[in-house]
């Protein structure tokens, strides 16, 4: 009898790797290519310390040309005849008084208090300061047109856009800019919403300990945007301290009016806000509490390594800011054409 030889099923050939496997791992021809950097060389943060020093530099000289300037540091021209009512006023002023005790809490609690009991600037102090540094920025909101205005009633010394770079010298830069309302935003939109983001993500993190960040961020950016969404329609409609003047028509509410909003400036508030609180969380999980733009501040010598620390914060504050806020609502606005129908105290000189 002829014993025909066993024939081997499909079942006995090993498995064919799916093609999702290897279009995953379609660099891995690039692996072991590079020797790894060691740990004391890692970390951008004279990057971005460079970018604050570079930012310093252009503010600072703003700022030094506008104080000596005769004919823009003053008072921005009211030029019509509509009036601030007395109830718009004393709400605007109220306002302003509150803005400025916020900054100045933001101040002790932050930077000074820090200072006095560890002699150390905080993370939450560098924020503070890189905000402050960032006010100067708000020059960029009208560079090319007049997309935002501020009221005439507010304390200002006019503008110092016409100092920046990229100005349109065509464009009018005789509009007011508010002294004791603008500088606050910069803190707690951005410093302010971290702190108390994370002040309520640590305890969801602890109780919800499966929670992905994608859920935790999504919780905190709808929070952030319902805040900037309720805190500045609320601002506008009381006081007509500011106003936006010219909007993208399909992403803005009461498009017309004077008390129209663009849903976009709670979209970009709300996206800087996520930002440094996800850089705030970053620091309180490293073992030396730094954040991810601090790291590689070692490789300077000791005398310099907190300043580079705090310009490397400075410049991740103003390049997040100029890059995700004002680079966007810029675009944004100038291809926009839903005008506010703006009274003369709102209206550039």
């Amino acid at each position: 009898m002829t014993i025909s030889p066993v024939r081997t099923t499909s079942r006995a050939e090993p498995p064919r790797p799916a093609r999702l496997s290897l279009a995953a791992d379609a660099g891995s021809d690039l692996a072991g290519r590079l020797t790894p950097v060691p740990a004391a060389q890692r970390g951008g943060a004279t990057v971005w310390a460079l970018a604050g020093l570079a930012w310093c530099v252009i503010a600072g000289q703003a700022a030094v040309r506008w104080f000596a300037s005769d004919s823009q540091f003053s008072p921005a021209p009211i030029q019509g005849p509509d009036q601030l009512s007395d109830a718009r006023l004393v709400a605007l002023r109220c306002f302003e008084g509150l803005s400025t005790l916020v900054l100045l809490w933001f101040l002790w609690y932050c930077v000074i208090a820090p200072l006095r009991r560890t002699g150390r600037l905080s993370l939450d102090g560098k924020f503070v300061i890189g905000g402050l540094c960032a006010v100067w920025a708000d020059a960029f909101l009208n560079i090319h047109a007049y997309l935002f205005a501020w009221n005439g009633n507010n304390v200002d010394m006019g503008v110092w856009s016409s100092f920046m770079p990229f100005h349109n010298h065509e464009q009018s830069s005789r509009y007011a800019e508010s002294l004791l309302w603008g500088p606050p935003m910069y803190v707690y939109f951005c410093a302010g919403v971290a702190i108390v983001a994370c002040r309520y993500a640590v305890p969801l993190r602890e109780k919800y300990p499966a929670m992905s960040n994608a859920t935790l961020f999504s919780i905190v950016w709808l929070g952030e945007f319902a805040f900037d969404f309720v805190v500045e329609n609320v601002a506008i409609r009381a006081t007509h301290g500011y106003a936006y003047a010219q909007t993208y028509g399909p992403l803005t509410l009461w498009d017309g009016s004077v008390h129209q909003f663009p849903l976009y400036e709670s979209i970009l508030v709300a996206t800087l806000g996520c930002l440094f609180t996800w850089m705030r969380l970053k620091a309180m999980e490293d073992p030396a509490g730094l954040s991810p733009v601090e790291h590689g501040f070692e490789r300077w010598p000791a005398r310099l390594q907190p300043f580079v620390r705090t310009f490397a914060v400075i410049g991740f504050c103003c390049v997040s800011i100029v890059l995700i806020y004002h680079l966007t609502f810029n675009w944004l606005g100038l291809v926009g054409h839903s005008y506010a129908d703006l009274p003369s105290y709102l209206r550039a000189g």
